[in-house]
């Protein structure tokens, strides 16, 4: 008979639980497998096989009916290259209580397409067979069709005939910067529409110099319902944002990131200096310092991830987010495919289903909770450090158990028990028998297996990774008109040991860094607009020296060992926009399809994604105190902040102003090194050596 489903949450067995006999078994019959696993097994078929499976659920084992004709158990749902593996050579009852048996296939690749032979679909794969499917699989999705072409369209429209629009009163223009990360420039820009909102300005952007091409390759343009004067993207005519400006009200602001601190100036006085909330922002601070101090907080709470005096400006910036996050037509459909593909457009296996007939409507087409990870290493150790280390964090960088921990608490909330759920609405919980699976969302190639191997708790979930940007990198060799192999020049001199100190609060040169106040840089640089609207570079003290020109190191542009500015700023500009858009695609996928999300929040991505996401994702039902418990989408490390850095919350923070990360330079400056450069490739021809410690050619 088949087992009643447990009601009391102490009597769900654990995933990956290992199974145990009052007595071992002394003979190798095969039905035995379907109790417990033994060491001493007789046969050495069956101690391969031991070796090789992994577990398999109640769910699986319930719907394996005996066929009394028959002297091998049915497997209907096990996919057609493990059938042949386990043929069990003897009738059996239904189990008394959930089993596992272990295997151990062929990594699959699940394809995109509908149907494409010799490759399994991943519904063979998915969570909807229960918990009867396989601990050590990892499926990796097919990458979906490349875009063709790159849009330049502006980023919004009017909203109709603007002959009938009245003309923008007051403007608040935003300017991308054509160098730093798709979430640090979006997060800017949403604060600083979310700005424009608070102080009744028509808000517009001009991304035409943006790294990762026009808005428009990934998001439908915005309305706007007001006609701007015909030179709104000249930066000149407008007044720096600042807390003074802002009060003046003049006709045209301009934002970016060359006025960091500026907006988190504003932040503060707005929203964060009345008495309560500072109060209650000291007694934040306090308890991260302890908790630093006494090193003892190994993952951020559940419930911790947006603390309630940060809720009303997340609040105003979220909606700016939700309002902008409106994906054109190319990436919607990649959003639906990877729904379709990961299991996520399936209906859910609730409590109370147990019973549900096979079929179309059984079990079998429904699925277990699915929990997205992010995964961000690359070149954000040092971020990472100094975030996590503000809020009293003592897990290292790249350690993965947290993320997997978390999971663990995501999935015990989305299960019938006694703890609250991940949302205030009420809504039918999982049943217990479906397999629960990881949609992981990393840039990274070792992930997967980094993620097995780390720790034990991932073993009771199926792992399935979004498909990878079929991003194609063309030679660093100068072909073409030269501006691939001029980005790898740069790319390669800003990836140096200098270029990976932390943006934020590091001294010397590289990166765009803040400093905290008082506290100076060695070396800085400033950026000057010409008349032409065209940035330029001016070097301050540490730079290099006169008459001295900087080294440009030859670096060939490459994504395949993890994720680096450098390395993606130096693809051509169609490579960029397919690699981001399947970068906004998951993002989505992540904040609003899953049923949980564990995310890094010392991360410019993981903020970005409580973003999108909303409040209530983030700050979840409350306790009688109004304190949020936790929501679906949860930080394992460094609390959600307005400002540009951590610290800005609670007082002002200087900026010192470097551009070693500068993108582009002018096409001047531009001829000038390479001539520099071809004259020290003369010389090191001539027998001359560089300066030690410095590379003086290509190799």
């Amino acid at each position: 008979m088949r087992p009643p489903a447990p009601t009391n949450p102490a009597q769900v067995p654990l995933l990956g639980a290992a199974s145990s006999c009052a007595t071992p078994p002394t003979h190798s019959h095969p039905s035995l497998l379907a109790n417990c696993f033994t060491r001493r097994t007789r046969s050495l078929v069956q101690l391969a096989i031991a070796a090789t499976l992994v577990t398999a659920s109640v769910a699986f084992l319930r719907h394996a009916a005996p066929t009394p004709s028959s002297s091998s158990l049915s497997l209907p749902s096990l996919p057609p290259h493990l059938a042949s593996v386990l043929r069990l050579s003897a009738p059996v009852d239904r189990p008394p209580a959930p089993t596992r048996l272990a295997v151990k296939p062929d990594r699959p690749v699940a394809t995109a397409d509908d149907d494409h032979p010799g490759e399994p679909d991943l519904d063979a794969f998915s969570s909807d067979h229960g918990d009867g499917l396989l601990t050590d699989l990892t499926t990796v999705l097919k990458p979906l069709a490349r875009t063709k072409a790159v849009s330049y369209g502006e980023p919004w429209v009017y909203a109709r005939d603007p002959h009938q629009l009245p003309a923008c009163e007051r403007i608040l223009l935003f300017q991308f910067m054509p160098w730093w990360g798709f979430a640090s420039e979006y997060i800017l820009y949403a604060r600083a529409a979310a700005a424009a909102d608070k102080l009744g300005y028509t808000f517009l952007e001009d991304d035409r110099n943006w790294n990762y091409g026009r808005l428009r390759n990934y998001f439908r343009p915005r309305k706007l319902s007001c006609v701007p004067p015909r030179d709104w993207t000249d930066q000149r005519l407008a007044v720096p944002f600042s807390l003074a400006s802002a009060r003046e009200r003049p006709p045209r602001l301009v934002y970016s990131r060359l006025h960091l601190s500026n907006l988190d100036d504003w932040t503060r006085d707005v929203y964060l200096s009345a008495p309560g909330v500072q109060a209650a922002l000291r007694a934040l601070q306090q308890r991260d310092d302890a908790h630093r101090r006494d090193a003892d907080r190994w993952i951020l709470e559940e419930g911790a991830t947006l603390p309630q005096p940060l809720e009303a400006v997340f609040d105003d910036q979220s909606a700016a987010v939700r309002r902008m996050w409106k994906l054109n037509a190319e990436v919607d459909a990649q959003v639906k495919l990877v729904r379709r593909r990961s299991g996520l457009a399936r209906p859910r296996w609730v409590t109370g289903e147990e019973d549900a007939p096979e079929g179309g409507e059984g079990t079998t087409s429904r699925r277990g909770p699915v929990i997205a990870l992010h995964v961000r290493l690359g070149d954000k150790a040092s971020e990472y450090e100094h975030d996590s280390q503000d809020m009293g964090i003592s897990n290292s960088f790249g350690n993965l158990t947290v993320y997997v921990e978390a999971a663990h608490d995501a999935f015990r909330r989305l299960l019938p028990s006694r703890y609250p759920s991940l949302t205030p609405l009420t809504r039918p919980r999982f049943s217990p028998y479906a397999r629960p699976s990881l949609l992981l969302i990393t840039a990274e190639p070792d992930i997967p297996s980094r993620l097995r191997a780390s720790t034990p708790l991932s073993r009771p979930f199926l792992v399935v990774q979004t498909p990878e940007p079929d991003v194609r990198v063309p030679s660093a060799t100068g072909d073409g008109d030269g501006t691939q192999a001029r980005l790898a020049k740069q790319a390669g001199a800003a990836a140096g040991a200098q270029g990976d100190k932390p943006k934020a609060y590091g001294g010397g040169s590289g990166g765009a860094r803040k400093a905290q106040k008082g506290r100076k840089g060695a070396a800085a640089a400033a950026v000057a607009v010409g008349k032409d609207g065209k940035e330029r570079v001016r070097r301050a003290a540490g730079g290099a020296s006169e008459g001295e020109e900087d080294e440009v190191v030859e670096a060939t542009p490459d994504l395949s060992t993890g994720y680096t500015q450098a390395a993606f700023n130096a693809l051509p500009i169609l490579e960029r926009v397919v690699h981001t858009q399947a970068f906004v695609r998951d993002l989505t996928v992540l904040a609003r399809e899953a049923d949980a999300a564990v995310v890094s929040g010392a991360s410019n991505v993981g903020r970005l994604a409580m973003l999108i996401a909303g409040k209530d994702a983030v700050v979840g039902p409350r306790d009688s105190h109004g304190d949020g418990l936790g929501g679906r989408i949860r930080s394992v490390d460094a609390h959600c902040y307005p400002t540009a850095y951590t610290t800005a919350v609670y007082e002002p923070v200087a900026d010192v102003e470097d551009l070693d990360n500068a993108a582009f330079v002018p096409k001047e400056q531009f001829e000038a090194e390479q001539a520099a450069l071809a004259a020290k490739a003369q010389r090191v021809d001539k027998g001359r050596k560089g300066r030690k410690g410095r590379p003086t050619r290509d190799e």
